[in-house]
């Protein structure tokens, strides 16, 4: 049985104290089942909350992505059996062809995203059918949007513009206007590893599309030979507060794009919340004060407490 869980430090419905939830998802034989207890410590309440077949509540699999990280899965070595594959992609209830024959593009050209135990629900059944696929863990972990409500887009679809090949990025660029290239954009990486750009004074929550991101912040560009070079490369984003080692995701995602880049961030910005008034701070200079009331920063990044 492929398992994944977390635990959350909640409220607790009965004596208001800190209780911990734990949720997760499992495969139990080729069913996506969740499940869900809460227990605390202060006044002895438990319960099994849920435990059943079925996809997660969002709220569930968020909290695993942003805590565990998304996994990819990919075509193994040789020939994709389409037939076979699309059996197995629609498996699930309610996937017409015409979806599946979607995903089927997309695991051939750039593979599919998801948590650990739904890729690993996906790779046994593509097995059932006789179609091979590797799973591999992403860059790291994903951040949930942490600004201000107000600025949550529900809906609409993200701002930002997606770029998944080099062509696309080029036919991008080639579109911009000399002050647009004269300023760095305002960029987010989504589950799947591909690049999201707008301009700077986008809100990386509109150029996301609200959902979650392996990595947001701000980068330029420059002329180089034939092509494109980053010429400064940050995690400056209030709205998502990314760690500087979200650096990987970003780095593959420009890969992906062929454009030539840095080893790191160029400026690193390090967020932190306080624990003391729960506001974030940006760190400066190594000092780990908060501005607002003087409490000691912890040195890890702690910005997100989580779903509560």
């Amino acid at each position: 049985m492929t398992t994944q869980g977390v635990e959350l430090a909640v409220r607790c419905d009965e004596c208001g104290g800190t209780a911990a939830r734990w949720v997760g998802q499992f495969v139990q034989g080729r069913e996506l089942w969740w499940d869900s207890e809460l227990s605390c410590p202060h006044c002895g309440a438990g319960r099994c909350e849920h435990a059943g077949p079925g996809p997660a509540p969002e709220a569930v699999r968020e909290a695993l992505l942003t805590t565990h990280g998304p996994a990819r899965l990919r075509p193994a070595a040789g020939a994709v059996g389409a037939v076979a594959a699309l059996r197995a992609f629609r498996e699930d209830p309610g996937v017409s062809l015409g979806r599946a024959r979607e995903v089927l593009s997309e695991f051939r050209e750039f593979g599919l995203t998801g948590t650990a135990v739904e890729m690993a629900l996906l790779q046994l059944r593509l097995r059932d059918h006789g179609v091979p696929a590797d799973m591999a863990p992403g860059p790291g972990r994903a951040y949930r949007y942490v600004g201000p409500p107000e600025l949550w887009r529900r809906g609409g679809g993200p701002g930002g513009q997606l770029l998944r090949t080099s062509a696309e990025f080029a036919a991008w660029m080639g579109a911009r206007t000399a002050a647009e290239l004269a300023e760095p954009f305002t960029f987010t990486v989504g589950l799947a590893g591909f690049l999201r750009l707008a301009p700077r004074r986008s809100e990386h929550v509109d150029c996301a599309g609200g959902a979650l991101v392996l990595s947001a912040g701000e980068v330029g560009f420059r002329r180089e030979g034939g092509g494109w070079a980053v010429e400064e490369v940050s995690n400056q984003s209030t709205g998502y507060c990314p760690d500087v080692a979200s650096w990987p995701a970003v780095a593959a995602a420009l890969d992906r794009i062929g454009v030539h880049r840095p080893g790191g961030f160029t400026h690193e910005v390090v967020f932190r919340r306080c624990p003391g008034c729960g506001r974030n701070n940006i760190v400066r200079e190594g000092h780990f004060v908060c501005v607002f009331c003087d409490d000691d920063l912890p040195a890890y990044w702690n910005v997100d407490g989580g779903v509560s």
